[in-house]
């Protein structure tokens, strides 16, 4: 029994030693993109000196998940590698990358995310590195109305607001081929930029029906990724049905006018030709 006590009292002070030989420093040396954006992935890579030390033994890292940091299904929470085991290169440290999901809620700011590193099997000897990482919301968004429509001109207007609070650059509008809607001419049209809080209208020459119709929205962010929204607004032929009457009161007064003016040319004529008829007959006599 003393034998037994004494192998383990003389194995924890061998790991113990071991453990104060071999230091292990892990840092962020990359972070793409450099703004974590809420809602999507980051590429994180992480460099840890003292691995060439081959007091360390078995060296392990892992990913303590926490929010609003979870690792993405292709990577694996716990790594491992031997103490004095060189990269090809022979750099003495050894590389780790690891893509990390982004909760959706989370604010702008720097959050913190966890990494635990120990030697063999003693995680309860382990020690806990915390990094900052900077979190940004790059993205904005939209409210797209229907806004008008003239049956005569089959001209549509769209009402577009950035109700984000990011900017909006080279902004394009897209109506897609659909069922609900036929679009004459060109299907895309240039906007611009348009800023948080900012509101613009923008013409398509079309033909819609009743339901919904898809409008697609692309613009680039503050980090020049370009990014694309799909939208619905719903359409009604009943809703601008005043221009149906417009368009045929319209097209009234059209053919009126032109009657109008025929009749007067057809009058000033026929007289300019009987003046000179008679002109003609006094000259005979």
């Amino acid at each position: 029994m003393k034998k037994v006590l004494m192998i383990i009292v003389v194995s924890l002070f061998f790991i113990q030693f071991s453990s104060a030989l071999c230091s292990l420093n892990p840092i962020l040396i990359n972070q793409d993109p450099v703004e974590a954006i809420p809602g999507e992935a980051v590429k994180l890579v992480f460099q840890i000196s003292g691995t060439e030390n081959p007091e360390c033994g078995r060296i392990s890292l892992e990913f303590l998940e926490n929010y609003p940091f979870t690792l993405d299904p292709g990577y694996s929470k716990i790594q491992f590698i031997q103490g004095g085991t060189y990269q090809r290169d022979f750099n003495s440290f050894w590389i780790v990358p690891y893509k990390v999901r982004v909760d959706s809620t989370v604010l702008d700011g720097d959050h913190k995310l966890s990494l635990k590193t120990w030697i063999n099997s003693e995680s309860q000897l382990a020690k806990i590195n915390d990094f900052n990482i900077s979190v940004e919301e790059v993205r904005t968004d939209f409210i797209v109305t229907l806004d008008s429509y003239s049956f005569s001109t089959k001209k549509m207007s769209l009402g577009i607001v950035n109700i984000g609070k990011k900017n909006a650059q080279a902004m394009t509008v897209r109506i897609p081929k659909q069922d609900t809607i036929a679009v004459e001419g060109g299907n895309v049209k240039i906007l611009g930029d348009l800023d948080s809080n900012e509101d613009t209208t923008i013409t398509f020459d079309a033909v819609p029906s009743s339901g919904k119709i898809l409008v697609e929205l692309e613009y680039n962010d503050e980090i020049s990724e370009r990014r694309q929204i799909i939208k619905e607004i719903e359409s009604s032929e009943y809703a601008f049905e005043n221009t149906k009457e417009n368009s045929s009161k319209s097209n009234g007064t059209i053919i009126f006018w032109i009657v109008l003016i025929c009749i007067i040319l057809y009058w000033f004529v026929r007289r300019r030709k009987k003046a000179k008829h008679q002109m003609m007959q006094k000259f005979n006599r």
